[in-house]
């Protein structure tokens, strides 16, 4: 499924500045870890009718767009699943966005992550939305200013090459700077009744 694809992409490009380096060398590797922004870029929106319900074991079977029918098992967590009815619409929302600040001077090189949740209330048909946020901290090492691109030494001391959307975004930026990367996730998914 195509949510599956992007979901597996965005946490494949978060573990690229996150996930510590064993070896930490001063210099870029002739193969640092390339990050295209444009690409990291989604908005995926999928919808599936429920066609059965098991209520004591909290499965909702799915048909979704191409006529594949799943099970998903529904978390105890997800309140109101009582209220789910044959016919309905289960409707997913995968948002990612990548904001970049470039930063006088050199600093500290950190990683941050915050995460938020809501849900539907007592009596609303099920949903909700989580939304994970990853800001890096990283040192400008290397800048091509004609490919728009910048090699980084992230917060745990890896080398990544990011390309930016805009050239231009780079002008002003010197080695030495820091560029600051706010990485948002979010999903929302909701069931919504016909008629």
């Amino acid at each position: 499924m195509k949510s599956t694809h992007y979901a597996i992409l965005a946490l494949t490009s978060a573990l690229a500045f996150t996930a510590p380096a064993l070896a930490q060398p001063n210099t870029p590797s002739a193969n640092p870890t390339v990050l295209d922004l444009r690409e990291m870029m989604k908005e995926v929106t999928i919808s599936a009718q429920v066609t059965a319900i098991d209520p004591k074991n909290r499965i909702a079977t799915l048909k979704g767009p191409e006529g594949n029918e799943f099970a998903v098992l529904v978390d105890q967590r997800v309140k109101n699943f009582a209220q789910v009815k044959v016919g309905d619409m289960v409707e997913a929302t995968y948002i990612q966005a990548v904001a970049l600040d470039f930063q006088k001077g050199d600093g500290i090189r950190m990683a941050t992550q915050t995460r938020a949740m809501d849900r539907a209330q007592a009596g609303q048909l099920p949903g909700g939305a989580a939304m994970k946020q990853t800001t890096l901290v990283s040192n400008i090492w290397a800048i091509d200013q004609a490919k728009g691109t910048v090699m980084v030494r992230g917060p745990f001391g890896h080398f990544t090459e990011v390309k930016v959307k805009d050239p231009a975004m780079l002008g002003g930026v010197k080695v030495g700077d820091q560029m600051k990367m706010t990485i948002t996730q979010a999903i929302a998914t909701s069931v919504v009744r016909k008629g």
